[in-house]
C-alpha cells in the first residue's frame, strides 16, 4: 500500500499536468488570437504608412507563432490553409506600405478581414450550416 500512493499520486499529478497544458495551449492561441485582432484595429485605424507598419509588422509575427503552434489534427490542414492565406495577405499589405501606398494597404487589409471571417466560419459552423449544408 505504501508503494501504490507515491505510484498514485505522481500519475495524478502527470495527468494534472498534461491537462494544464492542453488547456495552456488553447487558451494561448485565443490570447494569440486576440493580440492579432488589436494588431488589426490598430492597422485599420493608421493614417499614416508608418503608423500602419508596426501593427502590421506584429500581426505577421503573431500569424508566425499561430503556424508553428501544434493543432487539433482534426483541424490542422484548415489552420495551415488559413495560416498561408492570411501570411500572404499579409505580406501583400507590407509591399504596399513599402511603396508608401496607404490606400492600397488598407484595402488588401480587407482581405485579411474576409480570411478572418471565412475561416472563423469554417473553423465553427453554424448549427443552420451543418443542418442545410
Amino acid at each position: 500500500m505504501k508503494k501504490i500512493l507515491p505510484m498514485a499520486l505522481g500519475l495524478a499529478m502527470s495527468f494534472a499536468a498534461l491537462s494544464f497544458n492542453a488547456v495552456a495551449d488553447d487558451f494561448d492561441m485565443t490570447q494569440t488570437m486576440k493580440k492579432m485582432g488589436l494588431e488589426f484595429r490598430q492597422a485599420a485605424k493608421a493614417e499614416s504608412v508608418e503608423s500602419m507598419q508596426e501593427p502590421i509588422a506584429n500581426l505577421a509575427d503573431l500569424i508566425q507563432d499561430l503556424k508553428n503552434a501544434e493543432h487539433p489534427v482534426e483541424k490542422s490542414e484548415l489552420y495551415s490553409e488559413g495560416f498561408t492565406k492570411l501570411r500572404i495577405a499579409v505580406e501583400n499589405v507590407e509591399s504596399h506600405l513599402e511603396n508608401g501606398d496607404l490606400e492600397n494597404a488598407q484595402q488588401a487589409l480587407r482581405e485579411v478581414d474576409d480570411l478572418r471571417i471565412e475561416f472563423h466560419d469554417r473553423r465553427n459552423p453554424s448549427i443552420w450550416s451543418r443542418i442545410f449544408g
